[in-house]
């Protein structure tokens, strides 16, 4: 593949704009958790940790291996939509080493993008292909976050009582209508809208209705099961609020850990569940956000690049396997 041909996921002006949001988010989130440092301990979270019934940390693993089995579901539903038939190996190596590569690195276009391309192109992918791969992916993500947390608002409606001096009676509900109604009406489109949408230069064909509500299916499974890994740690703690309530503070968390392109949303993503769960004891949230990391984020990022690691020295192997060997007529036949 010529230079002109290679598509990988590249930095632009967008990856700059969005590197200095990720500033702002950081900066808040360093002033909010010098706040926290100031109420709690590092031996109170650490005891609060020692103390966690193991029932829950194995009931914790369990749903986290479950949401990374669905996550597969993500690349499935983008590479048929696209026309290609991966198998189901492909399919899973490709969605687990690029997820846990970017749920601890950050900067998913560029960390879980590279790992997508590097599979997908030994596969028969064509990068242009990758990167719409990559957008339906984040999409699937996007829809599963909405469709929760406008449920979450309008049947658990307790999100905005840190603030509640601040905003008006009702709002949970009104925003969770507009979220939903956003879902409803996208569905809609799509199931109407028989045209190809274009988006500056690129043309691709939208998911039909059907196709929509596997993309929010998927998603929202995603979402309860990895929320619903640490909610199950939090269980012993006093102050958490109901499980929907909950949930759309853990969609809001990992949206602005997203934005700030920390690694693994670190400092930002603790930030806003503590500060979005006032009454709950504060060592007790840490340390159950602590071994959610280290089951969620920190043994799936080691067993990603180790599977990466694997991939790339087969494919190397696999290259010099196919190398001629030295003098072979083909290599000379250009010196005559």
């Amino acid at each position: 593949m010529d230079a002109g041909q290679d598509q990988r996921p590249r930095a632009n002006w967008k990856s700059w704009a969005g590197a200095g949001v990720g500033l702002v988010v950081l900066g808040l989130a360093a002033w909010g958790l010098n706040k926290i440092a100031g109420q709690v301990t590092l031996a109170q979270v650490m005891a609060e940790v020692e103390a966690t019934p193991t029932h829950l940390i194995v009931f914790a693993a369990i749903s986290t291996y479950l949401s990374y089995v669905v996550l597969i579901g993500y690349d499935w539903f983008a590479t048929r939509h696209l026309g290609y038939k991966i198998a189901w190996p492909t399919l899973a190596a490709a969605s687990f080493a690029s997820f846990t590569i970017s749920h601890t690195l950050g900067v998913t276009v560029l960390t879980g993008g590279t790992v997508r391309y590097r599979i997908y192109t030994r596969v028969g992918v064509k990068p242009v292909d990758i990167a719409m791969i990559i957008l339906l992916c984040g999409w699937t993500f996007w829809l599963g976050i909405i469709f929760v947390a406008g449920i979450g608002l309008i049947v658990s409606p307790g999100l905005a009582e840190p603030i509640r001096a601040w905003v008006p009676q009702g709002l949970e509900e009104w925003t969770g209508a507009l979220l939903l109604g956003g879902v409803v009406a996208y569905t809609l489109l799509t199931t109407f809208w028989k045209h190809d949408f274009k988006l500056w230069r690129f043309r691709f064909a939208l998911p039909n209705g059907k196709q929509t509500l596997q993309q929010i299916a998927i998603g929202t499974i995603d979402l309860a099961l990895a929320g619903g890994a640490l909610y199950i740690l939090l269980t012993p703690v006093a102050g958490v609020p109901d499980l929907l309530t909950f949930l759309v503070i853990y969609a809001v968390a990992m949206v602005t850990g997203a934005l700030a392109h920390a690694p693994g949303g670190l400092g930002v993503f603790e930030l806003v569940v503590v500060g979005l769960m006032p009454n709950a004891d504060k060592a007790g949230v840490l340390a159950a956000i602590a071994l959610f990391r280290l089951l969620y984020t920190f043994i799936p990022f080691m067993l990603g690049a180790t599977l990466v690691a694997v991939l790339e020295y087969r494919a190397l192997r696999a290259s010099r396997a196919n190398l001629p060997p030295a003098g072979d007529p083909a290599l000379s036949a250009n010196n005559h």
